[in-house]
């Protein structure tokens, strides 16, 4: 994974987390104490974002699976008040420091990434405190999932991508997607607040500004040929682009073609009950 890469290109990411703070924002501000990010990547967001967000008081550390994007974050924003520490959430092996020590747990644009979601929650359930509170976004559907099924069984890329799973979200193919995940926290013991699940739209010039933001994320590219690296990402922009509708507009006299994505988001703010 490449932070420097995706730092330079997560526009739709910090936007989409840039709105969700700015929805609880009454909520954050009274949060305080030692709190988590699940998959803080490069750390920008967490930050930038979400830190001045909350309460003066807190501590956060930001946990990622990717060790690269760990020590990037480490060295560009640790101080005293933010660590970043490797972490997958989906161990059947948590740590033991990490039980029952986070007062709020947050987690934006990566659980997506989980096929073993309920590990995932199940982990999160055990991080966070009695009382404790979750807020949680991220991707129940989008195009991008559907392209990496139709690339992964490609006999070109296959060999190099594998369990196609681990890039799909668990959401994907649920017809309902918003009561399954309910469900799911309920069973495991959370107190539901708030869960939706929401069509959002996002407009670019720049699609490949977009898509790079995707394969910095992709770990089996560094495993490809270079000649097989560029052919998949013309494979993948080819099936996006034309997966999306297209519109003109104008800005400083200038025309500029824009493209339109549509996708589904899950949010979720939750209660461990005690």
């Amino acid at each position: 994974m490449n932070p420097i890469k995706y730092v330079s290109c997560n526009d739709l990411q910090k936007s989409k987390v840039l709105n969700l703070v700015d929805e609880f924002e009454e909520d954050l501000i009274q949060m305080s104490g030692k709190c988590m990010d699940i998959g803080c990547g490069p750390g920008d967001i967490t930050k930038n974002i979400l830190l001045p967000a909350l309460n003066p008081n807190v501590v956060m550390i930001g946990t990622d699976i990717s060790e690269n994007m760990i020590e990037f974050a480490e060295k560009a924003y640790g101080n005293e008040k933010l660590k970043f520490e490797v972490l997958n959430i989906q161990t059947t092996s948590l740590p033991e420091k990490y039980i029952s020590k986070f007062g709020h747990i947050f987690s934006f644009n990566t659980l997506h990434w989980c096929y073993d979601i309920r590990q995932a929650f199940e982990n999160i359930y055990r991080i966070i405190r009695p009382d404790g509170n979750i807020l949680l976004m991220f991707v129940a559907s989008h195009d991008t999932f559907e392209i990496i099924k139709i690339l992964g069984h490609d006999s070109r890329f296959a060999p190099y991508i594998q369990d196609v799973r681990k890039y799909i979200s668990p959401f994907n193919d649920s017809a309902c997607p918003r009561k399954e995940l309910r469900k799911l926290l309920e069973s495991i013991g959370f107190e539901i607040y708030h869960c939706s699940l929401r069509e959002m739209t996002y407009s670019s010039k720049d699609v490949n500004n977009f898509i790079s933001s995707i394969m910095s994320v992709y770990p089996f590219l560094k495993k490809m040929p270079h000649n097989l690296k560029e052919e998949f990402q013309n494979e993948y922009k080819r099936e996006f682009v034309k997966r999306k509708a297209t519109y003109k507009t104008t800005h400083n006299n200038q025309e500029q073609t824009l493209v339109l994505d549509v996708y589904k988001n899950l949010i979720v703010h939750a209660r461990k009950i005690a």
